[in-house]
C-alpha cells in the first residue's frame, strides 16, 4: 500500500488529455463473458469505444477462474490484470470492502505513467482516486447507488452472516459516498441514481450515459407463446425474493405456466415451487438457452425488489421478447416509457396475466420497442461518454 495519499491536481485539463486516442478502462471484475449486468455494460462499452476510435488500455481485477477477457483482445491495445485482496488482508475495514480490496499499487503506478483519460468502472474502483496525479483525467462509471443496493441485499438475505456483511457494507458505502471528492465526474446509467447523487450526496458533475448492451436491433417473434418467464441470477438474494413473490402472490392464483430460469437456484426456491404444477425451474441455463426462453415466452415477468441501477434483463426482454410486465422498481431510472406494462399490486398482475395470455403479440407492438434503441444505442452513447473528457 502506498504510504501517503497523493494530492489531486485540479489544474486545467491539458491538450494531451483532451485529444488522446488512448483511454484507460479499469474494470471491477474480468469483463468477459458478458453474462451479468455489470459485465455486460463493461464488455459492450469497451467494444463500442474501440469502434469509435479509442485505443483501450484495459485493466481488470482477476478473482474468478470462470471469467477473463475472451472476445475483447481485438478491441484493446494492451490488457493488465490485478489481484483483488481477500477480506482477511483488507481488515480492519476503514472503507467498504468492495473499494478497499481494489486499491492496488501496480495499477496506480501504471495509471500515473501517462496523462491519458481514465474510466473507472463502478464505485468499487474509486479507492485509487486519491492516489492519481490529476482528478480531471477521471470519469467514474456508477453501476448502482451502492449503499442502497447493499441495504436491499441485506433485507432479502436469509444467511445471518451475509446479512450482517451487507448491513455493514451499506453503512460503510453511505459514509464513503458522502466523503468522495465531489468534483469527480460521474457517468450514471440510471436517471434515478442521478437524482440521488446530486441531491443526497451533492456531486457536482453527474451525467446520464445509458447501459451498453448487446442488443442493437429488435428481434421479437410475433404471435403467441405458451408460458411466462422470470429469469435472473438466482444466487442474488433479491432475485430469489422476486421469484418467491411471483410464486406466492401471482402464479399460485393463475393457471398460466411459469418458468423460473437462472444461475444458482437454491433448494429453498425449488421446494417453494414444488407444490405448483404450473411452475417449472430451469437451473443454470446457458446464455443461448436464456435467449431462446425469452424469445419463446408469451410474457416476460420481471418484478424487482429494488430501484437502484437499471435492470438489463428487462432490456433483454423488451428487445427480444413478447409481452413484458414489471413493477415500478423494475423500470425506475431507465427512462423507458412505452412497450411494457407496469404494476405494483399482485392482484393487478394476476388480472394482467390472465388477460394477456389470450392476446397475440402483434407487429405493431414491435414499433414501440424500437424506440428503446434511440436511447440505448451503443455508438451514440460511446460518443457521449468520450465527450466527457
Amino acid at each position: 500500500m502506498l504510504a501517503a495519499r497523493r494530492k489531486n491536481s485540479h489544474t486545467v485539463l491539458s491538450t494531451t488529455i483532451r485529444l488522446s486516442e488512448y483511454l484507460h478502462i479499469v474494470c471491477l471484475d474480468a469483463p468477459a463473458p458478458p453474462d451479468y449486468g455489470g459485465g455486460m455494460d463493461m464488455f459492450y462499452k469497451i467494444k463500442a469505444l474501440s469502434e469509435a476510435g479509442k485505443k483501450i488500455i484495459l485493466h481488470y481485477f482477476d478473482y474468478n477462474n470462470q471469467r477473463g477477457t475472451t472476445g475483447l483482445e481485438q478491441y484493446c491495445s494492451s490488457i493488465f490484470s490485478y489481484h483483488r485482496k481477500p477480506i482477511y488482508r483488507s481488515l480492519p475495514l476503514s472503507q467498504p470492502f468492495i473499494v478497499q480490496s481494489r486499491i492496488n499499487d501496480k495499477l496506480i503506478k501504471r495509471l500515473n505513467q501517462d496523462d491519458h483519460p481514465i474510466l473507472l468502472e463502478g464505485l468499487h474502483c474509486s479507492g485509487i482516486v486519491p492516489f492519481l496525479d490529476n482528478l480531471q483525467r477521471v470519469v467514474l462509471r456508477m453501476h448502482n447507488e451502492e449503499a442502497s443496493y447493499y441495504h436491499h441485499l441485506a433485507q432479502t438475505e436469509t444467511s445471518f452472516l451475509k446479512k450482517k456483511y451487507f448491513q455493514q457494507e451499506s453503512k460503510l458505502l453511505a459514509h464513503y459516498q458522502k466523503h468522495l471528492d465531489k468534483k469527480i465526474m460521474l457517468a450514471c446509467l440510471s436517471a434515478s441514481d442521478i437524482e440521488t447523487f446530486k441531491n443526497d450526496y451533492h456531486f457536482q458533475q453527474v451525467h446520464f450515459i445509458p447501459c451498453f448492451i448487446p442488443w442493437q436491433e429488435v428481434n421479437i417473434n410475433v404471435g403467441k407463446g405458451s408460458y411466462c418467464l422470470y429469469h435472473g441470477n438466482m444466487s442474488v438474494s433479491e432475485n430469489e425474493e422476486a421469484g418467491l413473490w411471483l410464486i406466492e402472490h401471482v402464479f399460485s392464483k393463475v393457471k398460466a405456466q411459469l418458468l423460473i430460469a437462472g444461475k444458482g437456484v437454491s433448494k429453498r426456491l425449488v421446494n417453494f415451487a414444488a407444490p405448483h404444477s404450473n411452475i417449472k425451474i430451469v437451473n443454470n441455463p446457458s446464455i443461448a438457452e436464456i435467449d431462446e426462453l425469452i424469445r419463446d415466452a408469451h410474457i416476460n415477468v420481471l418484478p424487482s425488489m429494488n430501484s437502484t441501477g437499471v435492470k438489463l434483463k428487462l432490456l433483454n426482454a423488451l428487445l427480444n421478447g413478447r409481452h413484458c410486465i414489471t413493477n415500478f422498481n423494475g423500470v425506475r431510472g431507465s427512462r423507458i416509457e412505452s412497450g411494457l406494462l407496469v404494476e405494483d399490486d399482485a392482484a393487478s398482475w394476476v388480472n394482467l396475466i390472465e388477460s394477456i395470455m389470450q392476446q397475440e403479440f402483434s407487429a405493431d407492438q414491435i414499433g414501440e420497442r424500437k424506440e428503446i434503441l434511440s436511447l440505448y444505442n451503443n455508438q451514440l452513447n460511446a460518443r457521449k461518454l468520450s465527450e466527457l473528457w
